[in-house]
């Protein structure tokens, strides 16, 4: 194992209580979702098979683009296997070296971390869903991918507009006509077809704005907005985002500019102006008003 952090921690398997992690996670992989998957996974089914974790590989990256659990969820995730056993099994497509995990790449994760612990044999095996090689294809199975991730994961929102984007295009070329594509997508994944569409435009996006979406910084409709921009324009608002004023209105005119320059200047926080300006209270007699005003007004005109 790395000599960074251990990713087991063995004292956490001490007395484990009988909380929480099988709690969150019986909360997660039960919950009720509107998404729904075309593939009818029925992961209570009977034909469940026991399959050595030396023969699983990983799907490739372009398929799963998905991030790891966090280390905090990856060690819940043990311990509730530890205890619990595993409540939902993988789903794997047999090739001809082995099977290609679509489903479950954290739990096989986890199985081969408890067996090189503990060394029970137990853990060699993982309960699986085998499709058989003939029983889907490469598109069929690449959105088995997503859709089971759509519906169990806490997704990021690059994640989000990927599933969406790989679902277009299969969709898209499946659909009859009159469909609508995003329509489509919208009901299997339980979500507004205007959301669908948002995400779509997301394409073009630079990634570095995906972390700002996540952050909170910026959200989907200023995204869409920063999207519309050149790529290059949105580089430079990318390099200077802490001294952007990032503003929906403020965005949807920096696409009148045809100038970097002149949309940065649009956007840019002006603090040092602001800095600047302070606060006067000044007591005048009732019958001096106009008079005073008359000259405060005539100042103005020349700041």
């Amino acid at each position: 194992m790395s000599t960074k952090k251990s990713i087991i921690n063995k004292d956490r398997f001490k007395n484990l209580s009988g909380m929480s992690a099988f709690d969150k996670e019986k909360r997660q992989e039960n919950r009720k979702e509107n998404a729904k998957s075309r593939f009818d996974i029925d992961v209570f089914s009977n034909d469940i098979s026991q399959i050595d974790i030396n023969k699983l590989i990983s799907a490739p990256s372009e398929w799963n683009f998905y991030s790891k659990l966090p280390e905090e969820k990856f060690l819940e995730l043990i311990e509730s296997i530890e205890k619990n056993s595993l409540l939902h099994p993988v789903v794997l497509w047999e090739k001809n070296d082995g099977y290609m995990i679509l489903s479950g790449h954290n739990r096989v994760r986890a199985y081969k971390a408890l067996y090189e612990m503990t060394k029970d044999e137990k853990y060699s095996k993982i309960p699986a869903i085998v499709k058989r090689k003939d029983d889907i294809d490469e598109n069929t199975a690449r959105e088995i991918i997503v859709d089971t991730n759509w519906i169990q994961r806490q997704l990021t929102t690059y994640e989000k507009t990927q599933s969406i984007l790989q679902k277009y295009v299969r969709i898209k070329s499946e659909k009859k006509k009159g469909e609508k594509t995003r329509d489509l997508i919208a009901n299997q994944l339980g979500i507004s077809g205007r959301m669908v569409q948002n995400y779509l435009s997301l394409n073009m996006l630079n990634s570095g704005f995906f972390e700002l979406i996540d952050e909170s910084v910026i959200n989907i409709k200023m995204a869409v907005l920063l999207a519309k921009l050149p790529e290059e324009t949105q580089k430079l608002i990318l390099k200077n985002k802490d001294d952007i004023n990032f503003d929906v209105n403020l965005l949807k005119k920096a696409s009148e500019f045809n100038k970097d320059e002149e949309i940065l200047e649009l956007l840019r926080k002006d603090e040092k102006k602001e800095d600047e300006l302070i606060t006067l209270k000044v007591k005048i007699r009732k019958d001096k008003k106009e008079e005073f005003m008359k000259i405060y007004r005539d100042w103005l005109k020349t700041v």
